[in-house]
């Protein structure tokens, strides 16, 4: 049997250890107030910061391109994204007002906390409630889209959510990178630039849209309970830091059935409840793409649907919740 020499195995394990990028590093865990200051200059970065670029974004076996640009000129906040691979796609941002390509041949809104959570923007801008259900580890320090960064994960106080690791830009405190991470610390969902500049450098023509979008409706309303209330229904505790954001009912287009609506948040995920009468189209129990996890259960004579990125355990804690009187 071939035996290694010690300054061989020296050499290969100062290898592996570039390789594994910053891993050496004992994790360092963030007081609750330097937590939130990192929070907060994050949140900050991605929405007062002059950036352009592109970034990377993989889901299970989806893996896109896109390229984008955000200006902030203390007068307006705007920005910028269209897909470099597939079918062509572009989204555009003037303060509140979006408009798409291709159009929405459905004429539906968009919610506005989906408009204000993409990439680099997945941080609340008051992020104390969130640290009430997530602390923070320093990992290390390592290069993202040729920039120093230092790497941090929110690590869940519970079993109701993810992991979440991000990598941030040293000198304007730009997240550069953004990793969902599995109970197994396997990566689910990645957000990464590959190239970006930042802000004298970024050419503001870039801003102006190429192709012939379509206005769409910001749906801003909001929930006004602080606990869900529905008629004809008990629902039981749910899990711990999510709260209500908003309550809706409407009959969808083109079927004689209404559907009830109850959206949570933590702060960084979200979760959605559906109530609709019972029908076997959809089977019962859990399903998952993905971080996505979907669980069904039926309740007298109506479907419980619980869905969001978050862990099996949580979305059946949801649908578990709310039971017909």
């Amino acid at each position: 049997m071939r035996r290694w020499s010690v300054n061989q195995v020296s050499r290969w394990a100062v290898l592996l250890l570039l390789m594994l990028g910053g891993a050496a590093h004992a994790a360092e865990q963030l007081d609750r107030d330097s937590a939130q200051k990192l929070l907060e200059r994050a949140a900050a970065a991605a929405k007062q910061e002059n950036y352009a670029g592109t970034y990377v974004y993989q889901y299970g076996d989806e893996v896109a391109t896109y390229r984008m640009i955000h200006l902030n000129d203390g007068q307006l906040d705007a920005e910028r994204r269209e897909s470099l691979d597939g079918p062509p796609r572009e989204y555009y941002r003037a303060g509140t007002q979006v408009s798409i390509y291709p159009a929405d041949q459905s004429g539906g809104s968009l919610d506005r906390r989906y408009t204000a959570k993409l990439f680099p923007r997945q941080l609340p801008e008051q992020p104390e409630k969130l640290l009430n259900v997530y602390g923070i580890k320093r990992l290390g320090h390592e290069r993202v889209a040729g920039l120093q960064s230092t790497v941090y994960q929110l690590e869940p106080l519970d079993q109701y959510r993810y992991p979440h690791r991000f990598w941030m830009d040293d000198q304007s405190g730009l997240l550069l990178k953004w990793i969902v991470m599995g109970m197994r610390t396997e990566a689910m969902q990645t957000f990464a630039f590959t190239n970006i500049q930042q802000g004298s450098n970024v050419d503001r023509r870039w801003l102006k849209p190429t192709r012939a979008l379509q206005p769409v409706t910001i749906d801003s309303s909001v929930g006004t309970a602080k606990v869900a209330q529905e008629p004809g229904w008990d629902i039981k505790a749910l899990p711990n830091g999510f709260r209500l954001l908003k309550q809706t009912s409407k009959t969808l287009p083109g079927k004689n059935r209404t559907v009830i609506h109850h959206l949570y948040s933590d702060g960084l995920t979200t979760v959605s409840v559906f109530i609709e009468p019972y029908h076997q189209r959809l089977p019962l129990g859990l399903a998952h793409q993905g971080a996505t996890h979907l669980f069904v259960r039926q309740s007298g004579g109506a479907l419980v649907m619980a869905l969001g990125e978050v862990p099996a355990v949580t979305v059946e804690a949801f649908a578990t919740a709310y039971n017909a009187r």
